[in-house]
C-alpha cells in the first residue's frame, strides 16, 4: 500500500512561565474557533516561510497574549502532532519551548476566551490534552 505523502506543517509551542511567582499560563481556546473548541492550551501556532522557530514563537506569544517582555530558555519537547484526523494534511512536528516573563498582564487574541496563571501542578489537573500534559511534566523534571 503506497502512503501518501503531504506537507509536514512546523508548529512551535511555549510553556511561559512567570518569574515572579513561578506558575505557568494556559489559555481556554474559544468555542468560536475551528479546532480544539473550549479546551486548555498552551501558547503556539504553526511556523510560517523563513521564519525561525524563535520568530515564530515570539510572534505567537505577541499574537496570543500580547506579551513581548519574553526570555526563550529552551526546546523541552519536540513531538509529532495531527491537528485533527490523522491523515498527510494535519500531521505537525511541534517544537515545545520552555520560557519566562516578568509579565502577568494578557491581552487575549479573539482565539482564546480565558487565561490562568497555575502552578503546574494545578495545570496539570486542567488539562486533557495528552501532548500537553506530556509537555507540563517535562517543564517540571527540567526546573
Amino acid at each position: 500500500m503506497k502512503s501518501k505523502e503531504g506537507r509536514i506543517y512546523i508548529g512551535i509551542g511555549a510553556i511561559i512561565e512567570n518569574t515572579m511567582t513561578g506558575k505557568i499560563l494556559l489559555l481556554r481556546r474559544s468555542g468560536k474557533v475551528e479546532f480544539a473548541k473550549n479546551i486548555w492550551d498552551d501558547v503556539g501556532g504553526r511556523m510560517r516561510p523563513f521564519e525561525t522557530p524563535e520568530e515564530t514563537l515570539r510572534r505567537e506569544v505577541y499574537e496570543e497574549t500580547g506579551i513581548t517582555e519574553l526570555e526563550i530558555i529552551k526546546p523541552i519537547d519536540v513531538s509529532n502532532y495531527y491537528r485533527g484526523e490523522r491523515t498527510a494534511e494535519n500531521q505537525m512536528i511541534v517544537i515545545t519551548y520552555w520560557c519566562k516573563t516578568a509579565s502577568l498582564n494578557v491581552k487575549l487574541s479573539a482565539e482564546h476566551d480565558q487565561y490562568k496563571w497555575l502552578s503546574p501542578e494545578e495545570a496539570l489537573a486542567l488539562i486533557n490534552d495528552f501532548s500537553l500534559k506530556n509537555n507540563v511534566k517535562k517543564f517540571i523534571q527540567e526546573k
